[in-house]
Order: C-alpha cells, then structure tokens, then sequence
C-alpha cells in the first residue's frame, strides 16, 4: 500500500515539473524575443536620435565622405525592401 501511494506520488510531481519545466522555457523564448527587440529598439533610438555624432564618428574613422540617404530608400522592414527590389526589377 504503502508502495503504491509513493509510486503515485512520484508519477504527480514528475508530470507538474515537466509542465513547469515546459512553462519556463516557453517564457525564456519569450524573453529572449523581447530582449532582442528592446536591443533593436535601443540601436534605432541611438541611431535615428544622433545622426550629427555618428556622422563625426564616421568622418573621425575614415577619410570617406557619407551623404545622406533619401527617405525612399530607407525601408521598415526586409518585406517592404523586398516588394520595393521587385518592383524595381519588374520595370
């Protein structure tokens, strides 16, 4: 009986810590996926709010003149970027 009891038991708390186990590495992939995007979005901050320093930093680091982009050839994501590249070619 006795047995028993402690083979069940053992069966309960094996099946709740592979749900556990199963919910912490859903919420590390979750995590993982926002910490990359907060990267993203600090290094478009950093980027889009100090154009005039990394100019300087540029010129600083090479002899070679940059000029600034226009706004069509800047996209807001590789899909755009994409359609943008098939239409082109498809002129």
């Amino acid at each position: 009986m006795v047995f028993s009891l402690l083979l069940f038991c053992t069966s309960v708390v094996k099946n709740k810590t592979n749900i556990i186990e199963k919910n912490i590495l859903f919420y590390e992939k979750q995590i993982f996926a926002l910490e990359k995007e907060i990267y993203e979005s600090q290094l478009e901050f950093n980027y889009l709010t100090s154009p005039k320093i990394l100019q300087k930093k540029l010129s600083f680091l090479t002899n070679d003149q940059f000029q600034n982009m226009d706004i069509s050839n800047i996209y807001l994501d590789y899909n755009s970027f994409i359609l943008d590249q098939k239409k082109i070619t498809q002129k």
